[in-house]
């Protein structure tokens, strides 16, 4: 009797195990996404032309586009591995910082 209701909890447990880890890999993918629209913005606010590999060494390969003004921001999205990525499921995350004033701009040193 215990064998059979082993064999009628291990699959449930196991499913259950799989869908913790395939949650947490979102959740990895989310903060790695993250970062790298953090990093992007940054770049982007200083002027640098290397936006899109700066982000993609902080959060791997992610599609960034970015919009400048008196704030920089840049979106930042990847579609999550696994499972989950499957359903159709994108990790996605906006950054922002104040754009830097460059040299030719009137009221730069």
């Amino acid at each position: 009797m215990v064998t059979a209701e082993l064999a009628v909890t291990m699959p449930a447990v196991v499913l259950v195990l799989l869908l913790v880890l395939a949650t947490v890999n979102a959740g990895v993918t989310q903060l790695r996404v993250t970062d790298a629209a953090r990093v992007a913005a940054r770049q982007a606010a200083i002027g640098s032309n290397d936006v899109a590999s700066a982000a993609q060494r902080a959060g791997g390969p992610v599609t960034v586009s970015v919009e400048t003004g008196d704030l920089t921001c840049v979106t930042a999205s990847r579609r999550v591995p696994g499972p989950l990525g499957g359903l159709g499921l994108t990790a996605r995350s906006r950054a922002c910082a104040y754009t830097e004033p460059t040299w030719g701009e009137a009221g730069a040193p």
